[in-house]
């Protein structure tokens, strides 16, 4: 008994301030064996709000993603609901999503599925817009978020991607540490043929692309995103491009922005190229509204919040 309360009085502050809510249990169907967690905003809404699903890297866990990311406090200033899904050891010892592995790449297999019910979840027990569900991954939870977006394109609006992978780039453990070094360059067929391996039938659009990469990635190399870019061009009708450089920080490595845009004017892709920038997230501590975000050795202060910013092109923030 003790020994219990201890460590309740350890644990207590300790998922108190990262201000999430397990739910695992109730995910009934989860054949990933995966964790989940919901952070609700904290103004009870009036109306439908829109959903986040976060993905965290290798070696993290739902609560330093979210504290890392800074979602939670964008959640609470801007009224939407933020769903953290979490790897076990018990799946990867790394504790990274599987993305690489072919069941978790399946449409209602693994990980994968596991994830979906985590959605349907959240849409059936909260108050949400489900015109505005957006995904969002780090790392090994950055190609696990794209492997969710070829399998259920018509739930995501949009899907941010930092330092992740084309859908099916490796299709084995042993073969994804050599794509993450150096990607294969797939031709657009081969990439356009993959993405419709879940529904060749699918005749609905792919979600928006919003692809965040460092030029000096070491983990996962930076060519991984233009592959990424590459396959998803495949399924939009691009009709013209633009590049301008991000106006940030006074120590903010150079970003520049290049918008991918449809007949209709629509950035239907958008990849910014962070130059001289590492295998981390992005943040810019600190009290303003365009701050955020926590230092750790996954994250670190690039006087610029890129949560924000993709808050910012998902028109959740202005």
């Amino acid at each position: 008994m003790k020994t219990t309360a201890i460590i309740s009085l350890l644990l207590f502050p300790f998922f108190g301030s990262s201000q999430l809510t397990d739910i695992t249990t109730n995910i009934i169907t989860n054949p990933g064996n995966l964790n989940a967690y919901v952070h609700e905003p904290v103004n009870k809404p009036t109306k439908k709000i829109p959903l986040v699903l976060v993905l965290h890297g290798c070696n993290q866990d739902a609560i330093e993603i979210s504290s890392g990311s800074g979602w939670n406090m964008l959640a609470d200033s801007l009224n939407f609901l933020v769903l953290y899904a979490e790897q076990r050891g018990a799946n990867n010892v790394f504790k990274c999503f599987n993305w690489f592995s072919k069941e978790d790449q399946e449409k209602d297999k693994g990980e994968i599925a596991s994830i979906h019910e985590m959605v349907k979840y959240a849409v059936s027990h909260y108050s949400i817009d489900t015109s505005k569900i957006f995904i969002y991954g780090v790392s090994a939870g950055a190609a696990m978020s794209v492997n969710y977006m070829a399998c259920y394109p018509g739930t995501i609006k949009s899907g941010a991607i930092l330092a992740g992978t084309a859908y099916k780039q490796a299709e084995s453990a042993g073969k994804s540490f050599s794509e993450m070094k150096q990607p294969t360059m797939f031709d657009e067929a081969n990439l356009r043929r993959k993405l419709y391996s879940q529904d060749s039938l699918y005749t609905g659009e792919f979600p928006q692309l919003i692809v965040i990469h460092g030029t000096e990635d070491k983990v996962v190399q930076y060519g991984n995103g233009e592959v990424l870019v590459k396959q998803w061009k495949t399924v939009f009708n691009v009709t013209s491009e633009s590049m301008k450089q991000v106006v940030a920080g006074a120590t903010t490595p150079t970003i520049m922005r290049t918008d991918y845009k449809d007949a209709k004017g629509r950035s239907v892709i958008i990849l910014y190229k962070a130059n001289k920038w590492g295998h981390y997230l992005m943040i810019d501590p600190g009290p303003g509204i365009k701050q955020g975000g926590e230092v750790s050795k996954h994250a670190k202060d690039g006087d610029f919040f890129s949560t924000y910013q993709i808050a910012r092109d998902w028109n959740l923030a202005k």
